[in-house]
C-alpha cells in the first residue's frame, strides 16, 4: 500500500470511528435510541448543568450533533463539521471536569479524547475516500 493510500485509509478509519461513535450519542439525545435520554431527558441534562434548555435549543443541539456525526462519517464538509463536533465535545469535557479525569467516574477523559480526534480530522481533512473527494472527482 502506498503512503498516500495508507493515509487515506487511516483518515477513513478515523472518520468512521469519530462520526460513528458520535452518531449514536446524538441519536440517543434526539430520539431516545440506544438507551439515550431523548429530547426531554437531554433538556433535563442541560438544566442539570445550569445551561439553558428552552425549546427548541435541545432539538437544535441534538440535530447539530447528528448532522456533524453523519458529515464526519461520510467525509462531507468534514473540516467545519469536525470542528463543530469537537467544540460540542469540548463543552462536554468542561462540564465533566468537576468529576475528574476518568470517564468511568463521569470525568472528562472520553469527550476530550474524541475532541482531539475530531480536531485531527479537521486539520488533516477528509482524505481521498470521502464524499468531498468524490464530489471533486465528479466535477473534474
Amino acid at each position: 500500500m502506498s503512503t498516500a493510500a495508507g493515509l487515506d485509509a487511516a483518515l477513513l478509519l478515523l472518520r468512521v470511528a469519530a462520526g460513528g461513535f458520535l452518531l449514536p450519542h446524538a441519536l440517543g439525545k434526539l430520539f431516545g435510541w440506544f438507551g439515550g435520554p431523548g429530547l426531554t431527558g437531554f433538556a433535563d441534562e442541560l438544566r442539570g448543568y445550569g445551561l439553558p434548555a428552552v425549546s427548541p435549543l435541545p432539538l437544535l443541539l441534538a440535530l447539530l450533533q447528528v448532522s456533524c456525526g453523519v458529515a464526519v462519517l461520510l467525509g462531507w464538509q468534514t473540516r467545519i463539521t469536525a470542528v463543530v463536533a469537537a467544540l460540542f465535545l469540548l463543552s462536554t469535557a468542561v462540564l465533566a471536569r468537576p468529576k475528574g479525569w476518568f470517564w468511568m467516574h463521569g470525568g472528562m477523559e472520553y469527550p476530550l479524547f474524541w475532541s482531539l480526534a475530531l480536531l485531527a480530522i479537521a486539520l488533516a481533512g477528509p482524505g481521498a475516500w470521502s464524499l468531498h473527494a468524490f464530489g471533486e472527482g465528479a466535477l473534474t
